[in-house]
């Protein structure tokens, strides 16, 4: 079980990153993962600092995605990355925010096939095969063997995930849209090739580790933050939970032209409070972790919306994680 720390400060500088890193590692967490937005700081050059000011913490993008660098560019960081940090480094991949569709103007539509074919070319590199299969050319930095961890929400990614990850975050999923995510990702997993559900150890692939990031209020600095992620969920949701919502499909066309237009808070005032509602998990760890405990998942994912704060969200994601134990536990023993 273990308790990640996920970057949620606008822009971050080198110094907010070195700082949370600090701050998460002393509070004990497990790992920090940095945003890969194309509107701010390049993330493998944020991704340094945390590298050279812990010891322990590990330490990725969380997520990059498939389109706006080339796969061989992504296998050289991760590689490069590995030279500060060692082992600690992970790959966090997902679709792409949705300023990549509507501001960088690329489909998304073939996410799933993309995300797969670069945890798998991270893999069969880490295992010493090429870089490039056509010339055979190698990478000439070493790269050791990375956790995949793949960010999903959309049905073709989670099933994607399942088929490839080692661990799946849930990051901004509606309460009422996490079971069903959960079973995607099991029907992913299901359908695996035998390739993909082989380790690199000769062993089989476990089914992927769940980590929940809850979407909680704790306060102003975290409520802006849910409430920016309700305004992403209209885009990137079911037009089913639209509907479930109560968003008009003009309000999303117009949600959308304000989010390409970098409006965002005006944006997010366009949203009905069922879609926040529907996002904003219990600040109460036992409720929160009996949720946790339902969906399987064995750890969670907390917010830094502000620096000072990252020890306290690191400790009541401990404590949403015990509460989830006992009600396993509990389940079990029925």
């Amino acid at each position: 079980m273990s308790v990640g720390v996920i970057v949620h400060l606008e822009n971050p500088s080198y110094e907010d990153v070195r700082q949370l890193a600090s701050e998460a590692e002393e509070a004990g967490a497990d790992w920090i993962g940095v945003p890969d937005a194309f509107w701010w700081r390049d993330t493998w050059s944020l991704l340094a600092e945390p590298a050279r000011v812990t010891h322990h913490l590990r330490l990725g993008p969380l997520v990059t995605n498939p389109y706006l660098r080339h796969p061989f560019v992504t296998v050289s960081a991760l590689a490069s990355l590995q030279e500060l940090a060692g082992p600690r480094v992970f790959a966090g991949i997902g679709a792409g925010g949705s300023e990549v569709r509507l501001a960088a103007r690329i489909s998304r539509r073939d996410a799933a096939e993309r995300i797969e074919d670069l945890a798998r070319l991270v893999r069969t590199v880490a295992a010493g095969g090429p870089l490039d299969p056509v010339s055979g050319r190698a990478l000439a930095i070493p790269l050791s063997p990375v956790r995949i961890v793949i960010g999903a929400r959309a049905s073709g990614v989670l099933r994607a995930a399942g088929r490839v990850a080692d661990d799946v975050l849930l990051w901004a999923v509606p309460k009422s849209d996490l079971e069903r995510s959960v079973r995607t990702v099991s029907e992913g997993y299901e359908s695996a090739l035998p390739d993909d559900l082989a380790d690199q150890g000769g062993g089989a692939r476990p089914f992927p580790r769940l980590v929940w990031a809850p979407m909680v209020n704790h306060g102003p600095s975290s409520e802006k933050l849910l409430s920016r992620a309700a305004t992403y969920a209209v885009l990137n949701n079911s037009a089913q939970l639209r509907q479930q919502w109560g968003v008009d499909p003009g309000a999303v066309d117009h949600i959308r032209e304000l989010l390409v237009a970098g409006h965002i808070d005006a944006a997010a005032a366009r949203v009905p409070t069922a879609v926040v509602d529907d996002l904003a998990a219990d600040a109460d760890p036992q409720r929160s972790g009996a949720v946790a405990a339902r969906i399987g998942a064995t750890s969670v994912a907390v917010a830094a919306t502000e620096l000072g704060q990252v020890g306290e969200r690191v400790l009541w994601g401990r404590e949403v994680l015990s509460a989830a134990a006992q009600a396993s536990a509990r389940a079990s023993a029925v």
